[in-house]
């Protein structure tokens, strides 16, 4: 028999394997909160009875839905699975921001596919293991927009997406405030070191919400708003701190960004601000915008 370091080694490998080709199918329900450790979500699922006939069920279920879709429904809807013959597991792949312990919960309240299970991964509690000495996690940079016509603001994490911004790919308009911050790439260790949880964004819905994006660091919030029509899951594009219960941020990510509302909710037209400045909270309050106080920690204002 495979010990658990063995197979847990396998899975680790797996994070960095291509992703299966995609099944097409409806989408699944969306989890309670969101996978605390995207870009991917994924399920180990190893049986006591390899050749047992529900394996090969399972995994076309998963390969092509409609060849069970009752089954594909009870494994909560995987998007893709790969055969780990060595390991004698099957690892389906769900949306990134699905959550796997959820999933694993799911299905391990299935009767028929609870009794087959020797082991049951999910993947954001394997990624949450540590090497003691780890590689150090990327700067990323965060850089404020403005769009006079419509009173809104974005942040961009990525200087592509910047340069695509600044090249009028986001529609005509947009301009640099001169408010940037450097942050970190999402972390996922449980380690003192580790200030940079995901920060998950969302636009509004098409036809039913606002023409708006929203950030936050909550899986809870997330997880919230993904159960909701008004606002669609977009990605989790950069990482920051939380504030405690008093609004402090952690001694690696000191500037603390206070969210700002507009209050347009009754139009539609909902749109936040991030500011580290008290100044620019000042001004935005006095134009009737509500302080929410410091909702994420970065490393530092600016960028080099």
């Amino acid at each position: 028999m495979k010990t658990i370091t063995t197979v847990l080694a396998a899975l680790f490998a797996l994070l960095s394997m291509p992703v299966a080709a995609e099944t097409i199918a409806s989408p699944a329900r969306p989890t309670a909160i969101c996978n605390v450790a995207p870009p991917r979500s994924y399920i180990g699922y190893q049986p006591r009875q390899p050749a047992d006939p529900l394996v090969a069920r399972m995994f076309a279920a998963a390969t092509d839905p409609s060849s069970d879709p009752a089954l594909h429904e009870r494994l909560a809807k995987p998007t893709s699975v790969t055969w780990l013959s060595a390991m004698n597991t099957l690892v389906f792949d769900y949306e990134s921001a699905q959550d796997p312990q959820e999933i694993a919960a799911r299905i391990r309240s299935d009767p028929e596919l609870a009794a087959l299970i020797l082991y049951l991964y999910p993947s954001n509690s394997a990624s949450k293991a540590c090497f003691a000495v780890g590689l150090p996690v990327p700067d990323q940079f965060i850089r404020e927009y403005y769009h006079p016509a419509t009173n809104h603001y974005y942040m961009s994490a990525s200087a592509a997406e910047s340069t695509w911004i600044d090249s009028g790919g986001a529609g005509a308009g947009w301009v640099r405030t001169g408010h940037a911050w450097t942050t970190r790439e999402t972390e996922y260790c449980d380690s003192p070191a580790n200030f940079s949880a995901p920060v998950y964004m969302f636009y509004g819905t098409p036809g039913i919400g606002p023409n708006s994006h929203y950030f936050t660091a909550s899986a809870e919030e997330c997880g919230y708003l993904r159960n909701t029509v008004g606002w669609t899951y977009v990605a989790a594009p950069f990482g920051a701190g939380r504030p405690d219960a008093q609004g402090k941020c952690p001694a690696l990510a000191p500037v603390g960004l206070t969210m700002l509302y507009n209050n347009r909710a009754a139009q539609n037209d909902s749109n936040h601000r991030y500011t580290s400045d008290p100044a620019v909270r000042a001004e935005m309050v006095a134009k009737g915008w509500t302080s929410y106080g410091v909702q994420l920690c970065v490393k530092a204002n600016g960028v080099p």
